[in-house]
């Protein structure tokens, strides 16, 4: 796994790709990760502001109809560790302890917000 060498404020929001935090969903994408790379992990993506936002809702996110949101204070107030890997905005929420990590991470204060830019698979083509 590529890691950059930036941080990520505490008060900067981290859309959790989109989509409801589903945990056999999250613990199926842990385990992806984990037979790629050697370690548990979930793929998020790290925005500073709302203009940041609406551009991945209409670009990458297009094809969820919910985002989830969360605050990196929070995810690391749980005790877990947010990589900036690959490319920005893409972030890891590191998960070693894979059960207790995704009930942690599950506990954490969110905002669920409707995508209006969502189109369905078959407008996307």
């Amino acid at each position: 796994m590529r890691v950059r060498q930036e941080a990520l404020p505490d008060d900067e929001l981290v859309v959790v790709r989109g989509g409801l935090l589903d945990k056999r969903r999250l613990r199926r994408d842990a385990g992806l990760a984990f037979r790629r790379f050697g370690e548990h992990g979930i793929s998020v993506l790290g925005v500073a502001d709302e203009t940041a936002l609406d551009l991945l809702a209409r670009t990458i996110l297009v094809r969820e109809s919910v985002l989830t949101l969360m605050r990196v204070g929070a995810i690391r107030g749980a005790g877990l560790e947010v990589r900036p890997t690959f490319r920005r905005p893409h972030f890891t929420v590191m998960l070693p302890n894979l059960d207790t990590d995704l009930d942690r991470l599950l506990a954490c204060d969110t905002v669920v917000q409707d995508n209006p830019h969502a189109k369905p698979p078959e407008a996307q083509g």
